[in-house]
C-alpha cells in the first residue's frame, strides 16, 4: 500500500498544478513556457512525494523535581514491579488481506497499457520506414487511409491527392515546426505518465493541454510565413479528417475553433510572464505537505546538558543501553517464596495440565482477590481464579472433577499459597466448558513519553547504499524501518538477523495499508525488552534520560509536544456505585471498565473526575496487545496515559473502600451523596441526578431509599417512587410516590405511612 499512497500524493500534486495552469496560464500566448510548465509540473508531481525532509521542533520543558524515581517508571516497567509473569496471548490467525491485492492489480494495468503503447509505436515506425521519401529534411509517407496529414518526429504522413501544391507547402511547414521542436518526445513522455497514472483523469487533461500548446506553437510559426487568413482557411478545409493514433501530431486534431481564435488573438504582454512566479507558493506548499516530516521533541533541560552529551557518546559507542531494573531494589524478588513460585509458574506456562478439582480456595486478601477453586496436577496445586472464569463457571466445578486445563498464562501474588492459572481452555472429558475470549489485537502501544512500542519478529533486513531497511512483523502488522548511517552505526545491526524477536520503539508512523506502516522516526531496536539495543542517536536522547527513564512533559507548554485528547474511562458494569458530587469522585464495586490501554476488571474502583486519576483495587488489566497485568492495586493517570501497579496494600485506599463497604457508610459525609444499583445519570448541566434501582440519597442527615430518585442539586428537591425516608430523629416515612424538599421538611404524597422507632 506504500506505492498506492505515493501515487495518491502524486495525483494530488497534478490536480493543483493543472488547476493553476487552467485558471491562470492557458490563455497566455507564451507557448514554449506553457509547454515547459506542463512537462515540469508533471515531473515535479512525481518528485515531491518522493522527497523526505525532517524538521525538528523543540518545546522547552521546565525542570520538575520528582520525589521518588519510581514515578518515572515507564509503562512497560509493570512487568518489573509485579511478582507475576506477563501473559503473551497467541496471535489469531490472519485472514486474507484483500487490500494487499490492489497494488498487483494496479501494476498489471500499467504493464498492459505500456505494452499496448509500445506495440502501436512499433507498428508506426515499421510502416514509416518502409514507405518514405525525403524532402527538406522530412521523411514523407504517402497515405490515403487511416491517419493522414500528421507527423511523428520527422516522419510526415500526407494524403497528396487531397492537397494542392500550396496547401502541401503549408502543411509541411507546420509539421517541420513539430519536428524541429521535438514535440514527439513530449508525446512519448505523456504516454508513460498516462500508463502510470491511468486511474487519474487529470493526466489526460495534461495530455490534451500539452498537445494544444504544441499546435499553437506550430500554428504561430506557420502563419508568419503564409499569412494568418490563408492558414486559417486551410485549417477549416481539413477539419473533417480525424485520427485516433495518440502518438502522432495531426494537422487538425486539436479543436479548430480554439486554434483559429488563438491565431487572431493579440500577443500577451511580457509583464504577464510574472504570472508564472505564482506557482512557487504551490510548489512550496506541496513540499511542506508531502515531503517535510515535523519531529516534535522536548528540549534539553539546562541542568542535564552534560548528561545529554555523555549519553550521545555512549549511544555511539555502546549499542546496548539497559533499562532500569527496579526488581533489584525489592527484597521480595530474591525471597524463597518468590523463587519457588516463579519456578512453578514458568514450568506450567503454556502447558496443558490434567488434574482434579480439590475444592474452594479463599484468598488471603480480605477482599478475595484470588478466590477460586484449587486444582491439583502432577503433585502441584494451582488456583483457578474467579477473576478470570467468573462465579458462574466456577460453580459448575465439583470436588474431584477431572479437568484438562490449557494454560494461557500463570502468575502469583505475594502472600497467597499457590500459583494461579489464566486458562485458555478447560475441558471436562472431551467437552469444552470454557474458552478464553478472543483478545483485541493492536499494532502498538504507548509509553508515558508517547513513544510507540511493539514486540515482533524481523521478516527481512536489506541494504541500500548508506541505509538498511528493516521489516518487522508484530501482531500481524508489518513495520518498515529505514535506518541510515546518520542515525547510528550500521554495523550495530550486523547481529540482527531474519527471525530475531525484537522490541521496536518509534515515533511518527505512516499507515501504508490495512496491516502495514512505514516508520519515519525510529527510536531503538532491541532483542531484549530490558535493553534499548541499537538506538537512533539523533532522537533517543530527546525521549530518554541517561539512566533509561523516560522524559515526560510535566508542564502545559510541554504537553503540546504530542497533540492528544484527554482519555476518559468508560464504565461497562458494576454491582454497586456510589459518588461524592462535591469532590466529583465515584466509587464502584466489581467493576468492568474500558480504559486506555485495555479492559479493566476490579473488585473496587475509585475515579476522580477532577484529577482524571483512577485507582483500581484487586485488579486485572487486559492490555490491548494481548497481555494481562494483575495487581493488588493499579493507579491510572489518564492525563499522561500512564499506569503503575503494585502488590502492596495501600492503607489510604483500603480505608476509603472500608468506608463504602457498609450500608450506612456507603457514602461520604459531605454534600449530597448517592448510589444506585442499576444506573446513575445526570442532566447536561450536571444539576439533576437520576438514580435507578435500589437508589439511595443522603443529604442534610436525611436518607431516602427508593426504586427511583430524581434530585435537583440546586433546588435541593426532587421526587421518588416506592420510597422510604429516614430522619435523624429515627422517624421513618414511606410511600408509593412522593416529592421532597431537603431544605425543609420531607413531603410524601400518595399512600403515606409512618412509624417512629426508639
Amino acid at each position: 500500500m506504500e506505492l498506492l499512497t505515493y501515487l495518491l500524493k502524486v495525483s494530488a500534486c497534478t490536480v493543483l498544478f493543472f488547476g493553476f495552469y487552467f485558471t491562470v496560464l492557458r490563455r497566455l500566448t507564451f507557448f514554449r513556457i506553457n509547454r515547459f510548465y506542463l512537462l515540469t509540473t508533471l515531473i515535479l508531481s512525481f518528485l515531491i512525494p518522493a522527497l523526505q525532509f525532517s524538521v525538528e521542533r523543540e518545546v522547552e520543558v521546565n525542570q520538575v523535581s520528582v520525589a521518588k524515581p519510581a514515578s518515572e517508571l515507564p509503562v512497560y516497567a509493570l512487568e518489573q514491579t509485579q511478582a507475576i509473569d506477563v501473559i503473551q496471548l497467541p496471535v489469531p490467525k490472519q485472514e486474507i488481506d484483500w487490500i494487499s491485492i490492489i497494488p498487483y492489480t494496479y501494476l498489471a494495468v500499467v504493464v498492459i497499457l505500456l505494452v499496448f503503447s509500445i506495440r502501436q509505436l512499433s507498428q508506426l515506425l515499421i510502416h514509416a520506414n518502409n514507405h518514405f521519401r525525403e524532402e527538406k529534411g522530412l521523411k514523407l509517407v504517402s497515405k490515403t487511409i487511416g491517419f493522414t496529414n500528421c507527423s511523428f518526429f520527422n516522419y510526415v504522413f500526407i494524403d497528396e491527392n487531397s492537397l494542392s501544391e500550396a496547401e502541401l507547402a503549408v502543411l509541411l511547414k507546420h509539421e517541420e515546426v513539430h519536428a524541429n521542436q521535438f514535440h514527439s518526445i513530449d508525446k512519448i513522455i505523456l504516454m508513460v505518465f498516462k500508463a502510470v497514472l491511468w486511474f487519474n483523469p487529470i493526466v489526460y487533461l495534461f495530455d490534451k493541454a500539452l498537445e494544444q500548446v504544441h499546435e499553437y506553437e506550430a500554428d504561430e510559426a506557420t502563419s508568419l510565413n503564409f499569412g494568418t487568413g490563408a492558414y486559417a482557411k486551410l485549417l477549416l478545409k481539413l477539419a473533417v479528417s480525424r485520427s485516433y493514433m495518440p502518438l502522432i501530431h495531426n494537422f487538425v486534431k486539436s479543436p479548430i475553433k480554439e486554434r483559429i481564435k488563438m491565431l487572431f488573438n493579440s500577443k500577451s504582454n511580457n509583464m504577464k510572464k510574472l504570472s508564472y512566479l505564482f506557482v512557487l507558493p504551490v510548489v512550496i506548499g506541496l513540499v511542506w505537505l508531502f515531503s517535510v516530516q515535523v519531529v516534535y521533541a522536548q528540549s534539553q533541560l539546562k541542568s542535564e546538558v552534560y548528561h545529554q552529551d555523555t549519553l550521545r557518546k555512549k549511544v555511539s559507542k555502546n549499542k546496548e543501553l539497559a533499562l532500569p531494573n527496579v526488581k533489584q531494589t525489592d527484597p521480595y524478588y530474591t525471597s524463597k517464596e518468590y523463587l519457588e513460585k516463579m519456578k512453578i509458574a514458568e514450568s506450567s506456562y503454556g502447558k496443558t495440565l490434567t488434574g482434579t478439582v480439590m475444592g474452594d480456595y479463599k484468598s488471603k486478601s480480605k477482599i478475595g482477590f484470588d478466590d477460586g477453586k484449587l486444582f491439583e496436577s502432577q503433585g502441584k496445586t494451582y488456583i483457578l481464579p474467579k477473576m478470570y472464569l467468573g462465579e458462574q463457571i466456577l460453580n459448575t466445578f465439583r470436588t474431584n472433577d477431572e479437568l484438562k486445563v490449557v494454560c494461557a498464562g500463570t502468575g502469583f501474588t505475594s502472600g497467597e499459597d499457590f500459583v494461579y492459572i489464566q486458562p485458555k481452555q478447560i475441558f471436562s472429558g472431551n467437552k469444552l466448558i470454557y474458552q478464553m475470549p478472543k483478545p483485541e489485537v493492536y499494532p502498538f502501544l504507548y509509553e508515558a513519553n508517547r513513544v510507540r512500542f511493539n514486540d515482533g519478529k524481523i521478516s527481512s533486513i536489506t541494504s541500500s547504499g548508506d541505509k538498511k531497511i528493516v521489516n518487522v512483523i508484530a501482531n500481524g502488522y508489518n513495520f518498515k524501518i529505514v535506518v541510515n548511517k546518520s542515525q547510528t552505526n550500521l554495523a550495530y545491526l550486523n547481529d540482527y538477523k531474519k527471525g530475531n524477536d525484537v522490541r521496536l520503539r518509534f515515533v511518527h508512523e505512516v499507515k501504508t495499508g490495512a496491516k502495514s506502516y512505514a516508520i519515519n522516526d525510529w527510536i531503538s531496536i532491541s532483542k531484549n525488552i530490558r535493553t534499548f539495543g541499537v538506538q537512533n542517536k539523533t532522537l533517543f536522547s530527546k525521549f530518554y534520560k541517561e539512566n533509561g527513564h523516560q522524559r515526560v512533559a510535566e508542564t502545559k507548554k510541554a504537553a503540546s509536544i504530542i497533540k492528544r485528547d484527554t482519555i476518559r474511562p468508560k464504565f461497562i458494569s458494576s454491582t454497586k456505585i456510589a459518588g461524592d458530587t462535591k469532590s466529583k469522585i465515584s466509587y464502584l464495586e466489581d467493576a468492568v471498565v474500558s480504559i486506555s490501554p485495555g479492559m479493566l476488571r476490579a473488585k473496587y474502583v475509585e475515579y476522580n473526575q477532577k484529577s482524571n486519576i483512577l485507582i483500581a483495587k484487586e485488579a486485572t488489566l487486559e492490555v490491548k496487545n494481548g497481555n494481562s497485568v494483575i495487581a493488588h492495586q493499579i493507579i491510572f493517570d489518564l492525563n499522561k496515559n500512564t499506569y503503575s501497579a503494585t502488590n502492596f496494600e495501600s492503607e489510604k485506599i483500603k480505608d476509603n473502600f472500608r468506608r463504602y463497604a457498609k450500608d450506612q457508610k456507603d457514602l461520604v459525609e459531605n454534600g449530597p451523596n448517592y448510589k444506585a444499583k442499576d444506573s446513575v445519570k445526570f442532566s447536561k448541566d450536571k444539576n439533576i441526578i437520576y438514580l435507578y434501582g435500589k437508589a439511595r440519597l443522603i443529604t442534610n442527615n436525611v436518607t431516602i431509599d427508593a426504586d427511583e430518585i430524581v434530585y435537583n442539586q440546586i433546588a435541593k428537591s426532587g421526587q421518588a417512587t416506592n420510597l422510604l425516608v429516614t430522619k435523624p430523629s429515627g422517624v421513618k416515612i414511606s410511600g408509593s410516590k412522593g416529592k421532597f424538599d431537603l431544605k425543609g421538611n420531607v413531603e410524601i404524597w400518595q399512600n403515606v405511612s409512618g412509624e417512629i422507632k426508639p
